[in-house]
Protein backbone atom coordinates (compact mmCIF):
# COMPACT_ATOMS: atom_id res chain seq x y z
CA UNK A 1 0.00 0.00 0.00
CA UNK A 2 1.46 3.30 -1.05
CA UNK A 3 1.71 6.32 1.17
CA UNK A 4 -1.44 8.40 1.32
CA UNK A 5 -3.63 5.60 0.01
CA UNK A 6 -4.85 4.41 3.34
CA UNK A 7 -8.57 4.60 4.01
CA UNK A 8 -7.99 7.26 6.67
CA UNK A 9 -6.44 9.76 4.17
CA UNK A 10 -7.92 12.09 1.42
CA UNK A 11 -6.90 12.48 -2.18
CA UNK A 12 -5.83 15.96 -3.41
CA UNK A 13 -8.98 16.10 -5.58
CA UNK A 14 -11.26 15.39 -2.63
CA UNK A 15 -9.41 17.96 -0.53
CA UNK A 16 -9.93 20.59 -3.25
CA UNK A 17 -13.64 19.87 -3.46
CA UNK A 18 -13.98 20.11 0.30
CA UNK A 19 -12.13 23.42 0.36
CA UNK A 20 -14.37 24.82 -2.36
CA UNK A 21 -17.46 23.85 -0.37
CA UNK A 22 -16.10 25.64 2.69
CA UNK A 23 -15.35 28.73 0.62
CA UNK A 24 -18.88 28.75 -0.80
CA UNK A 25 -20.34 28.43 2.66
CA UNK A 26 -18.34 31.43 3.83
CA UNK A 27 -18.72 33.62 0.73
CA UNK A 28 -22.33 32.90 -0.22
CA UNK A 29 -23.95 34.93 2.58
CA UNK A 30 -21.74 37.87 1.72
CA UNK A 31 -22.61 37.68 -1.96
CA UNK A 32 -26.30 37.20 -1.27
CA UNK A 33 -26.31 40.15 1.10
CA UNK A 34 -25.14 42.33 -1.81
CA UNK A 35 -27.82 41.02 -4.15
CA UNK A 36 -30.62 41.54 -1.68
CA UNK A 37 -29.42 44.74 0.07
CA UNK A 38 -32.11 47.31 0.90
CA UNK A 39 -32.55 50.30 -1.41
CA UNK A 40 -30.27 53.29 -0.75
CA UNK A 41 -31.70 55.99 1.47
CA UNK A 42 -33.70 58.84 -0.12
CA UNK A 43 -31.66 61.97 -0.75
CA UNK A 44 -32.74 65.12 1.09
CA UNK A 45 -32.06 68.55 -0.43
CA UNK A 46 -32.57 71.92 1.28
CA UNK A 47 -33.03 75.09 -0.79
CA UNK A 48 -33.17 78.53 0.82
CA UNK A 49 -34.65 80.96 -1.70
CA UNK A 50 -34.31 84.74 -1.38
CA UNK A 51 -36.11 86.70 -4.08
CA UNK A 52 -36.03 90.45 -4.74
CA UNK A 53 -33.34 91.34 -2.21
CA UNK A 54 -32.78 94.75 -3.87
CA UNK A 55 -29.59 95.51 -1.98
CA UNK A 56 -31.47 95.71 1.32
CA UNK A 57 -28.48 95.63 3.67
CA UNK A 58 -29.86 98.10 6.25
CA UNK A 59 -32.93 97.68 8.41
CA UNK A 60 -36.07 99.77 8.13
CA UNK A 61 -38.41 97.25 6.49
CA UNK A 62 -41.49 95.72 8.10
CA UNK A 63 -43.53 92.57 7.63
CA UNK A 64 -46.94 92.22 9.28
CA UNK A 65 -46.18 95.43 11.15
CA UNK A 66 -43.01 94.03 12.70
CA UNK A 67 -39.41 95.09 11.90
CA UNK A 68 -38.00 92.56 9.45
CA UNK A 69 -35.02 92.08 7.22
CA UNK A 70 -31.56 93.61 6.75
CA UNK A 71 -28.40 91.75 5.80
CA UNK A 72 -27.36 90.90 9.38
CA UNK A 73 -30.81 89.58 10.29
CA UNK A 74 -31.34 87.59 7.11
CA UNK A 75 -27.82 86.12 7.29
CA UNK A 76 -28.51 84.95 10.84
CA UNK A 77 -31.66 83.13 9.72
CA UNK A 78 -30.02 81.57 6.66
CA UNK A 79 -26.96 80.37 8.55
CA UNK A 80 -29.17 78.87 11.24
CA UNK A 81 -31.23 77.06 8.58
CA UNK A 82 -28.07 75.76 6.92
CA UNK A 83 -26.67 74.51 10.21
CA UNK A 84 -29.95 72.75 10.92
CA UNK A 85 -30.11 70.97 7.57
CA UNK A 86 -29.09 67.70 9.18
CA UNK A 87 -26.49 66.84 6.58
CA UNK A 88 -28.78 67.49 3.61
CA UNK A 89 -27.20 69.17 0.61
CA UNK A 90 -28.11 72.85 0.97
CA UNK A 91 -28.32 75.51 -1.75
CA UNK A 92 -29.13 79.20 -1.68
CA UNK A 93 -31.24 80.25 -4.66
CA UNK A 94 -31.72 83.85 -5.81
CA UNK A 95 -34.62 84.22 -8.30
CA UNK A 96 -33.68 87.71 -9.50
CA UNK A 97 -33.45 91.35 -8.42
CA UNK A 98 -30.57 90.77 -6.04
CA UNK A 99 -29.59 94.31 -7.00
CA UNK A 100 -31.35 97.43 -8.28
CA UNK A 101 -33.79 99.89 -6.69
CA UNK A 102 -31.51 99.58 -3.68
CA UNK A 103 -31.05 101.81 -0.63
CA UNK A 104 -28.01 104.11 -0.82
CA UNK A 105 -25.74 101.90 1.29
CA UNK A 106 -25.75 99.47 -1.64
CA UNK A 107 -27.02 101.50 -4.59
CA UNK A 108 -24.44 104.29 -4.31
CA UNK A 109 -21.73 101.62 -4.43
CA UNK A 110 -23.15 100.11 -7.64
CA UNK A 111 -24.69 97.31 -5.57
CA UNK A 112 -21.35 95.63 -5.02
CA UNK A 113 -22.26 95.28 -1.31
CA UNK A 114 -25.37 93.23 -2.18
CA UNK A 115 -23.29 90.79 -4.21
CA UNK A 116 -20.60 90.62 -1.52
CA UNK A 117 -23.27 89.79 1.06
CA UNK A 118 -24.30 86.63 -0.79
CA UNK A 119 -20.67 85.81 -1.51
CA UNK A 120 -20.21 85.68 2.26
CA UNK A 121 -23.09 83.25 2.62
CA UNK A 122 -21.42 80.91 0.13
CA UNK A 123 -18.81 80.31 2.85
CA UNK A 124 -16.10 79.23 0.43
CA UNK A 125 -18.48 76.95 -1.52
CA UNK A 126 -19.53 78.96 -4.60
CA UNK A 127 -21.42 75.96 -5.97
CA UNK A 128 -23.85 76.47 -3.08
CA UNK A 129 -25.39 79.66 -4.56
CA UNK A 130 -27.38 79.78 -7.82
CA UNK A 131 -29.04 82.91 -9.20
CA UNK A 132 -30.93 84.21 -12.19
CA UNK A 133 -31.40 87.71 -13.58
CA UNK A 134 -34.34 89.87 -12.58
CA UNK A 135 -35.43 92.93 -14.52
CA UNK A 136 -33.50 95.18 -12.14
CA UNK A 137 -30.21 93.46 -12.92
CA UNK A 138 -30.49 95.34 -16.23
CA UNK A 139 -31.04 98.79 -14.68
CA UNK A 140 -27.49 99.92 -15.47
CA UNK A 141 -27.15 98.11 -18.78
CA UNK A 142 -25.73 94.77 -19.83
CA UNK A 143 -22.08 95.82 -19.57
CA UNK A 144 -22.53 96.71 -15.92
CA UNK A 145 -24.54 93.54 -15.33
CA UNK A 146 -21.69 91.42 -16.67
CA UNK A 147 -19.17 93.34 -14.55
CA UNK A 148 -21.35 92.69 -11.52
CA UNK A 149 -21.24 88.95 -12.24
CA UNK A 150 -17.66 88.58 -13.47
CA UNK A 151 -15.90 91.17 -11.32
CA UNK A 152 -13.55 94.07 -11.91
CA UNK A 153 -13.72 97.66 -10.73
CA UNK A 154 -14.82 99.27 -13.98
CA UNK A 155 -14.42 102.97 -14.66
CA UNK A 156 -16.40 104.35 -11.71
CA UNK A 157 -14.20 105.46 -8.79
CA UNK A 158 -15.83 104.07 -5.64
CA UNK A 159 -14.89 103.34 -2.06
CA UNK A 160 -14.96 99.53 -2.13
CA UNK A 161 -15.49 97.09 0.75
CA UNK A 162 -13.40 94.64 -1.30
CA UNK A 163 -10.85 95.98 -3.77
CA UNK A 164 -10.69 94.83 -6.49
CA UNK A 165 -14.33 93.87 -6.69
CA UNK A 166 -14.35 90.05 -7.14
CA UNK A 167 -17.70 89.53 -8.86
CA UNK A 168 -20.42 87.12 -7.82
CA UNK A 169 -19.72 83.76 -6.23
CA UNK A 170 -23.17 82.67 -7.37
CA UNK A 171 -23.55 80.98 -10.73
CA UNK A 172 -26.07 82.89 -12.85
CA UNK A 173 -28.31 80.84 -15.12
CA UNK A 174 -30.76 82.17 -17.68
CA UNK A 175 -32.59 80.26 -20.39
CA UNK A 176 -34.44 83.12 -22.07
CA UNK A 177 -32.20 86.21 -22.34
CA UNK A 178 -30.34 86.25 -25.66
CA UNK A 179 -28.07 88.62 -27.55
CA UNK A 180 -29.93 90.10 -30.49
CA UNK A 181 -26.88 89.98 -32.73
CA UNK A 182 -26.49 86.21 -32.76
CA UNK A 183 -29.21 84.67 -30.59
CA UNK A 184 -26.76 83.21 -28.09
CA UNK A 185 -27.61 83.19 -24.40
CA UNK A 186 -26.37 85.81 -21.98
CA UNK A 187 -25.57 83.05 -19.47
CA UNK A 188 -25.72 79.26 -19.26
CA UNK A 189 -29.38 78.16 -19.31
CA UNK A 190 -29.02 75.73 -16.41
CA UNK A 191 -26.59 74.15 -13.99
CA UNK A 192 -26.53 70.68 -12.45
CA UNK A 193 -25.47 70.16 -8.85
CA UNK A 194 -24.47 67.01 -6.96
CA UNK A 195 -26.76 66.65 -3.97
CA UNK A 196 -24.92 63.69 -2.42
CA UNK A 197 -26.39 60.56 -3.93
CA UNK A 198 -28.52 62.35 -6.52
CA UNK A 199 -28.29 65.25 -8.94
CA UNK A 200 -30.49 68.31 -9.23
CA UNK A 201 -30.79 70.84 -12.06
CA UNK A 202 -31.49 74.57 -11.76
CA UNK A 203 -32.88 76.48 -14.78
CA UNK A 204 -33.21 80.28 -14.85
CA UNK A 205 -35.67 82.61 -16.60
CA UNK A 206 -36.50 86.33 -16.49
CA UNK A 207 -39.91 87.92 -17.02
CA UNK A 208 -40.64 88.79 -20.65
CA UNK A 209 -42.15 92.04 -19.36
CA UNK A 210 -38.65 93.40 -18.70
CA UNK A 211 -38.68 95.62 -21.84
CA UNK A 212 -41.74 97.46 -20.48
CA UNK A 213 -40.20 98.15 -17.07
CA UNK A 214 -36.53 98.87 -17.87
CA UNK A 215 -35.14 101.80 -19.85
CA UNK A 216 -34.88 100.76 -23.48
CA UNK A 217 -31.29 101.97 -23.82
CA UNK A 218 -30.16 99.57 -21.09
CA UNK A 219 -31.47 96.45 -22.83
CA UNK A 220 -31.15 97.41 -26.48
CA UNK A 221 -28.70 94.56 -27.13
CA UNK A 222 -30.74 91.70 -25.65
CA UNK A 223 -34.11 90.04 -26.19
CA UNK A 224 -36.34 88.26 -23.67
CA UNK A 225 -37.91 85.09 -25.01
CA UNK A 226 -41.01 83.29 -23.74
CA UNK A 227 -40.29 81.91 -20.28
CA UNK A 228 -42.18 78.61 -20.59
CA UNK A 229 -40.81 77.72 -24.02
CA UNK A 230 -37.27 78.62 -22.99
CA UNK A 231 -37.36 76.52 -19.83
CA UNK A 232 -38.88 73.53 -21.61
CA UNK A 233 -36.25 73.71 -24.36
CA UNK A 234 -33.55 72.53 -21.96
CA UNK A 235 -35.44 69.85 -20.05
CA UNK A 236 -34.66 67.03 -22.56
CA UNK A 237 -30.99 67.99 -22.46
CA UNK A 238 -31.04 67.71 -18.68
CA UNK A 239 -32.89 64.40 -18.81
CA UNK A 240 -30.30 62.96 -21.19
CA UNK A 241 -27.78 63.45 -18.39
CA UNK A 242 -29.87 61.25 -16.13
CA UNK A 243 -31.25 64.16 -14.10
CA UNK A 244 -34.96 64.34 -13.29
CA UNK A 245 -35.01 66.64 -10.26
CA UNK A 246 -35.56 70.05 -11.85
CA UNK A 247 -35.89 73.41 -10.09
CA UNK A 248 -36.69 76.66 -11.93
CA UNK A 249 -35.54 80.09 -10.74
CA UNK A 250 -38.20 82.31 -12.31
CA UNK A 251 -38.24 86.07 -12.03
CA UNK A 252 -41.96 86.35 -12.49
CA UNK A 253 -44.66 85.82 -9.94
CA UNK A 254 -48.16 86.08 -8.63
CA UNK A 255 -49.79 86.19 -5.23
CA UNK A 256 -52.03 84.30 -2.84
CA UNK A 257 -53.36 84.68 0.68
CA UNK A 258 -50.45 84.29 3.14
CA UNK A 259 -50.42 81.59 5.81
CA UNK A 260 -47.96 79.97 8.21
CA UNK A 261 -46.71 76.42 7.96
CA UNK A 262 -45.83 73.90 5.26
CA UNK A 263 -47.28 73.96 1.76
CA UNK A 264 -51.01 73.40 1.63
CA UNK A 265 -53.06 71.66 -1.02
CA UNK A 266 -55.69 73.51 -3.02
CA UNK A 267 -54.29 77.03 -2.69
CA UNK A 268 -55.27 79.62 -5.32
CA UNK A 269 -52.43 81.56 -6.97
CA UNK A 270 -53.11 84.51 -9.26
CA UNK A 271 -50.72 86.23 -11.64
CA UNK A 272 -48.52 85.24 -14.58
CA UNK A 273 -46.65 82.58 -12.64
CA UNK A 274 -49.72 80.30 -12.68
CA UNK A 275 -49.90 80.27 -16.49
CA UNK A 276 -46.16 79.78 -16.84
CA UNK A 277 -46.14 76.78 -14.50
CA UNK A 278 -49.15 75.26 -16.29
CA UNK A 279 -47.12 75.10 -19.49
CA UNK A 280 -43.93 73.67 -18.03
CA UNK A 281 -42.62 70.20 -18.84
CA UNK A 282 -44.00 67.39 -16.69
CA UNK A 283 -40.55 66.76 -15.21
CA UNK A 284 -40.30 70.22 -13.61
CA UNK A 285 -40.72 69.85 -9.85
CA UNK A 286 -40.20 73.24 -8.19
CA UNK A 287 -40.54 76.88 -9.26
CA UNK A 288 -38.89 79.54 -7.11
CA UNK A 289 -40.62 82.73 -8.22
CA UNK A 290 -40.17 86.45 -7.59
CA UNK A 291 -40.87 89.88 -9.06
CA UNK A 292 -44.28 90.56 -7.50
CA UNK A 293 -42.90 90.87 -3.93
CA UNK A 294 -45.72 88.71 -2.62
CA UNK A 295 -46.32 85.49 -0.70
CA UNK A 296 -46.58 82.23 -2.63
CA UNK A 297 -46.49 78.70 -1.25
CA UNK A 298 -48.63 76.34 -3.26
CA UNK A 299 -48.80 73.28 -5.47
CA UNK A 300 -49.62 74.08 -9.08
CA UNK A 301 -49.89 71.64 -11.99
CA UNK A 302 -47.48 71.53 -14.93
CA UNK A 303 -48.35 70.39 -18.46
CA UNK A 304 -48.02 66.75 -17.38
CA UNK A 305 -50.56 67.19 -14.61
CA UNK A 306 -47.83 66.79 -12.00
CA UNK A 307 -47.52 68.88 -8.84
CA UNK A 308 -45.06 71.77 -8.94
CA UNK A 309 -44.13 73.37 -5.64
CA UNK A 310 -44.22 77.13 -6.27
CA UNK A 311 -42.85 79.68 -3.81
CA UNK A 312 -42.13 83.39 -3.34
CA UNK A 313 -41.01 85.06 -0.11
CA UNK A 314 -42.02 88.73 -0.20
CA UNK A 315 -38.99 91.02 -0.85
CA UNK A 316 -36.31 93.32 0.58
CA UNK A 317 -34.72 90.65 2.82
CA UNK A 318 -37.87 90.31 4.95
CA UNK A 319 -38.29 86.55 4.44
CA UNK A 320 -37.04 83.48 2.62
CA UNK A 321 -38.51 80.25 1.32
CA UNK A 322 -37.24 77.15 3.13
CA UNK A 323 -37.74 74.25 0.71
CA UNK A 324 -37.32 70.56 1.51
CA UNK A 325 -36.94 68.16 -1.41
CA UNK A 326 -36.62 64.37 -1.31
CA UNK A 327 -35.14 62.57 -4.32
CA UNK A 328 -35.28 58.85 -5.07
CA UNK A 329 -31.61 57.98 -5.69
CA UNK A 330 -32.50 55.08 -8.03
CA UNK A 331 -34.79 57.02 -10.38
CA UNK A 332 -33.56 60.56 -9.74
CA UNK A 333 -37.18 61.68 -9.39
CA UNK A 334 -38.46 64.07 -6.74
CA UNK A 335 -40.78 62.12 -4.48
CA UNK A 336 -41.56 64.93 -2.04
CA UNK A 337 -41.33 68.73 -2.05
CA UNK A 338 -42.64 71.13 0.57
CA UNK A 339 -41.82 74.64 1.77
CA UNK A 340 -42.30 77.19 4.49
CA UNK A 341 -42.11 80.94 3.99
CA UNK A 342 -40.01 82.09 6.94
CA UNK A 343 -40.26 85.75 8.03
CA UNK A 344 -36.91 87.26 9.05
CA UNK A 345 -38.13 89.24 12.06
CA UNK A 346 -35.47 91.49 13.50
CA UNK A 347 -36.39 90.95 17.14
CA UNK A 348 -36.23 87.15 16.93
CA UNK A 349 -32.54 86.60 16.22
CA UNK A 350 -29.05 87.91 16.90
CA UNK A 351 -27.66 89.80 13.88
CA UNK A 352 -24.89 87.99 12.05
CA UNK A 353 -21.53 89.68 12.90
CA UNK A 354 -19.97 89.24 9.45
CA UNK A 355 -22.95 90.80 7.68
CA UNK A 356 -23.06 93.53 10.32
CA UNK A 357 -19.41 94.34 9.63
CA UNK A 358 -20.08 94.61 5.89
CA UNK A 359 -23.03 96.91 6.54
CA UNK A 360 -20.99 99.18 8.81
CA UNK A 361 -18.16 99.44 6.27
CA UNK A 362 -20.65 100.43 3.56
CA UNK A 363 -22.47 102.90 5.81
CA UNK A 364 -19.17 104.59 6.59
CA UNK A 365 -18.33 104.80 2.88
CA UNK A 366 -21.55 106.58 1.91
CA UNK A 367 -22.13 108.42 5.19
CA UNK A 368 -20.79 111.85 4.13
CA UNK A 369 -23.45 112.01 1.42
CA UNK A 370 -26.37 110.14 2.93
CA UNK A 371 -26.19 111.72 6.38
CA UNK A 372 -26.88 115.30 5.26
CA UNK A 373 -30.14 116.48 6.85
CA UNK A 374 -32.53 118.01 4.31
CA UNK A 375 -35.60 118.81 6.39
CA UNK A 376 -37.79 117.60 9.24
CA UNK A 377 -41.14 115.84 8.87
CA UNK A 378 -43.73 116.12 11.62
CA UNK A 379 -45.31 112.81 10.59
CA UNK A 380 -44.52 109.71 8.55
CA UNK A 381 -45.03 110.06 4.77
CA UNK A 382 -46.21 106.73 3.43
CA UNK A 383 -47.09 104.90 0.22
CA UNK A 384 -50.39 103.76 1.76
CA UNK A 385 -53.02 104.32 -0.91
CA UNK A 386 -56.58 105.51 -0.58
CA UNK A 387 -59.41 103.64 -2.33
CA UNK A 388 -58.81 105.92 -5.29
CA UNK A 389 -55.09 105.08 -5.48
CA UNK A 390 -53.61 108.22 -3.92
CA UNK A 391 -50.85 108.34 -1.34
CA UNK A 392 -49.07 111.11 0.52
CA UNK A 393 -45.70 110.01 -0.83
CA UNK A 394 -46.94 109.76 -4.41
CA UNK A 395 -48.38 113.27 -4.23
CA UNK A 396 -45.16 114.61 -2.72
CA UNK A 397 -42.89 113.14 -5.41
CA UNK A 398 -45.21 114.22 -8.24
CA UNK A 399 -45.35 117.75 -6.85
CA UNK A 400 -41.57 117.82 -6.66
CA UNK A 401 -41.12 116.81 -10.29
CA UNK A 402 -43.71 119.33 -11.47
CA UNK A 403 -41.93 122.07 -9.52
CA UNK A 404 -38.54 121.03 -10.92
CA UNK A 405 -39.74 121.45 -14.50
CA UNK A 406 -42.21 124.32 -13.98
CA UNK A 407 -44.79 122.10 -15.67
CA UNK A 408 -48.59 122.26 -15.67
CA UNK A 409 -48.97 118.67 -14.49
CA UNK A 410 -46.85 115.69 -13.47
CA UNK A 411 -47.14 111.91 -13.48
CA UNK A 412 -45.30 109.40 -11.27
CA UNK A 413 -45.61 105.62 -11.52
CA UNK A 414 -46.24 104.37 -8.00
CA UNK A 415 -43.83 101.50 -8.60
CA UNK A 416 -40.96 103.99 -8.48
CA UNK A 417 -41.63 104.78 -4.80
CA UNK A 418 -39.25 102.39 -3.05
CA UNK A 419 -39.24 103.55 0.57
CA UNK A 420 -41.26 105.69 2.93
CA UNK A 421 -40.17 108.78 4.86
CA UNK A 422 -40.11 108.43 8.63
CA UNK A 423 -41.13 111.10 11.10
CA UNK A 424 -38.29 113.35 12.23
CA UNK A 425 -35.08 114.39 10.51
CA UNK A 426 -35.07 113.55 6.80
CA UNK A 427 -31.65 112.93 5.28
CA UNK A 428 -30.42 112.86 1.70
CA UNK A 429 -30.07 109.10 2.10
CA UNK A 430 -33.74 108.82 3.07
CA UNK A 431 -34.77 110.58 -0.14
CA UNK A 432 -32.42 108.50 -2.25
CA UNK A 433 -34.09 105.40 -0.82
CA UNK A 434 -37.44 106.77 -2.04
CA UNK A 435 -36.10 107.41 -5.56
CA UNK A 436 -33.08 105.11 -6.09
CA UNK A 437 -33.16 104.88 -9.88
CA UNK A 438 -31.14 107.97 -10.85
CA UNK A 439 -33.72 108.69 -13.54
CA UNK A 440 -33.83 112.02 -15.36
CA UNK A 441 -36.83 114.24 -14.74
CA UNK A 442 -38.06 115.85 -17.96
CA UNK A 443 -41.04 117.68 -19.39
CA UNK A 444 -43.00 117.18 -22.60
CA UNK A 445 -46.03 118.72 -24.25
CA UNK A 446 -49.22 116.67 -24.35
CA UNK A 447 -52.64 117.48 -25.72
CA UNK A 448 -55.63 117.28 -23.42
CA UNK A 449 -56.79 114.19 -25.26
CA UNK A 450 -53.42 112.52 -24.66
CA UNK A 451 -53.66 113.36 -20.96
CA UNK A 452 -57.04 111.65 -20.82
CA UNK A 453 -55.66 108.65 -22.74
CA UNK A 454 -52.82 108.29 -20.22
CA UNK A 455 -55.29 108.21 -17.34
CA UNK A 456 -57.54 105.68 -19.10
CA UNK A 457 -54.52 103.46 -19.75
CA UNK A 458 -54.48 102.53 -16.03
CA UNK A 459 -57.34 100.06 -16.64
CA UNK A 460 -56.71 98.87 -20.19
CA UNK A 461 -55.41 95.35 -20.95
CA UNK A 462 -52.61 94.53 -20.55
CA UNK A 463 -53.08 96.39 -17.28
CA UNK A 464 -49.99 98.40 -16.24
CA UNK A 465 -48.19 96.99 -13.19
CA UNK A 466 -48.61 100.28 -11.30
CA UNK A 467 -51.07 103.15 -11.30
CA UNK A 468 -50.14 106.84 -11.54
CA UNK A 469 -49.71 109.50 -8.91
CA UNK A 470 -50.50 112.96 -10.29
CA UNK A 471 -49.82 116.61 -9.61
CA UNK A 472 -51.52 119.71 -11.01
CA UNK A 473 -54.63 117.84 -12.07
CA UNK A 474 -57.55 116.06 -10.50
CA UNK A 475 -59.84 113.48 -12.02
CA UNK A 476 -62.85 111.34 -11.26
CA UNK A 477 -63.27 107.77 -12.51
CA UNK A 478 -66.05 105.19 -12.53
CA UNK A 479 -64.94 101.53 -12.46
CA UNK A 480 -68.44 100.40 -13.43
CA UNK A 481 -67.88 101.71 -16.93
CA UNK A 482 -65.91 99.73 -19.54
CA UNK A 483 -62.14 100.12 -19.71
CA UNK A 484 -61.25 103.01 -21.99
CA UNK A 485 -64.25 105.02 -20.87
CA UNK A 486 -63.80 105.25 -17.11
CA UNK A 487 -62.60 108.83 -16.76
CA UNK A 488 -65.60 110.96 -15.85
CA UNK A 489 -63.94 114.36 -15.44
CA UNK A 490 -60.45 115.87 -15.55
CA UNK A 491 -59.43 119.30 -14.27
CA UNK A 492 -56.03 120.97 -14.62
CA UNK A 493 -55.41 123.37 -11.75
CA UNK A 494 -59.16 123.62 -11.25
CA UNK A 495 -60.06 124.22 -14.91
CA UNK A 496 -61.81 121.53 -17.03
CA UNK A 497 -59.40 119.72 -19.35
CA UNK A 498 -59.44 121.02 -22.92
CA UNK A 499 -59.06 118.01 -25.28
CA UNK A 500 -57.41 120.24 -27.89
CA UNK A 501 -55.35 122.24 -25.41
CA UNK A 502 -51.63 121.77 -24.81
CA UNK A 503 -50.14 121.05 -21.41
CA UNK A 504 -46.58 120.62 -20.18
CA UNK A 505 -46.19 117.40 -18.23
CA UNK A 506 -43.28 116.39 -15.99
CA UNK A 507 -42.18 112.77 -15.46
CA UNK A 508 -39.01 110.68 -15.41
CA UNK A 509 -37.41 109.36 -18.59
CA UNK A 510 -38.59 105.82 -17.81
CA UNK A 511 -42.23 106.89 -18.13
CA UNK A 512 -41.49 109.15 -21.07
CA UNK A 513 -40.33 106.17 -23.12
CA UNK A 514 -43.47 104.16 -22.38
CA UNK A 515 -42.39 102.46 -19.16
CA UNK A 516 -44.96 100.44 -17.18
CA UNK A 517 -46.93 100.24 -20.46
CA UNK A 518 -47.85 103.94 -20.50
CA UNK A 519 -46.97 104.13 -24.18
CA UNK A 520 -49.04 107.29 -24.78
CA UNK A 521 -46.12 109.29 -23.39
CA UNK A 522 -44.10 108.36 -26.49
CA UNK A 523 -46.36 110.74 -28.40
CA UNK A 524 -45.23 113.76 -26.37
CA UNK A 525 -43.43 116.67 -28.03
CA UNK A 526 -40.91 119.37 -27.06
CA UNK A 527 -38.99 117.26 -24.55
CA UNK A 528 -36.79 119.19 -22.11
CA UNK A 529 -34.43 117.36 -19.74
CA UNK A 530 -34.13 118.38 -16.09
CA UNK A 531 -32.47 117.14 -12.89
CA UNK A 532 -32.04 113.61 -11.56
CA UNK A 533 -35.11 112.38 -9.68
CA UNK A 534 -33.54 112.45 -6.21
CA UNK A 535 -32.22 115.98 -6.78
CA UNK A 536 -35.70 117.15 -7.73
CA UNK A 537 -37.11 115.61 -4.58
CA UNK A 538 -34.37 117.08 -2.38
CA UNK A 539 -34.89 120.58 -3.79
CA UNK A 540 -38.64 120.38 -3.29
CA UNK A 541 -38.36 119.05 0.25
CA UNK A 542 -35.99 121.88 1.14
CA UNK A 543 -38.57 124.38 -0.09
CA UNK A 544 -41.38 123.09 2.15
CA UNK A 545 -41.95 124.22 5.73
CA UNK A 546 -43.15 120.71 6.58
CA UNK A 547 -43.25 118.02 3.86
CA UNK A 548 -45.60 115.94 6.01
CA UNK A 549 -48.33 118.47 5.21
CA UNK A 550 -48.56 117.02 1.69
CA UNK A 551 -51.45 114.57 2.04
CA UNK A 552 -53.80 112.76 -0.33
CA UNK A 553 -56.20 115.57 -1.11
CA UNK A 554 -58.79 114.18 -3.45
CA UNK A 555 -56.85 114.70 -6.66
CA UNK A 556 -58.23 111.32 -7.66
CA UNK A 557 -61.86 110.53 -6.86
CA UNK A 558 -63.72 107.28 -7.34
CA UNK A 559 -67.41 107.31 -8.20
CA UNK A 560 -69.19 105.20 -5.59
Amino acid sequence: MTAGSSTGGRSPRRQAVAGLLVLLIVVAPIALSGCFSPDPEPVHVRILAVNDFHGQLPDGQKLDGEPAGSAPVLASYLKCATAGAGGAATFIALPGDVVGASPPVSGLLLDEPAVLFFNGLADGCPEMVIATFGNHEFDRGTDELLRMVRGGNGAAPLPRPVDPYPGAAAEYVSSNVVWKTNGTLLAAPYTIRDAGGAKIAFIGATTIETPSIVKAINIEGVAFENETESINRYVPEIQQQGVHAIVVLLHEGGSQDPYDGPTREGENVTGRVAAIVAGLDGDVDVVLSGHTHAFTNAYLENSGGNRVLTTQAYSYSRAFADIDIVIDPLTGEVVHASARIVPAYGNATTPDPEAQSLLEICEEAVGPMTGRIITTASAEITRLQTDAGESALGNLVADGQRAAMGADIAFVTTGSLRAEIAKGSVTWGDLYAVQPFSSTVLSMTLTGEQVRDVLERQWEVPVPPHNLAVSGLSYTFDERKPAGDRIVEVRVNGTPLDPDGKYTAAMVDFLATGGDRYTVFREGADIVNGPVDVDALVAYMESLPDPADVKPDGRIAKVA
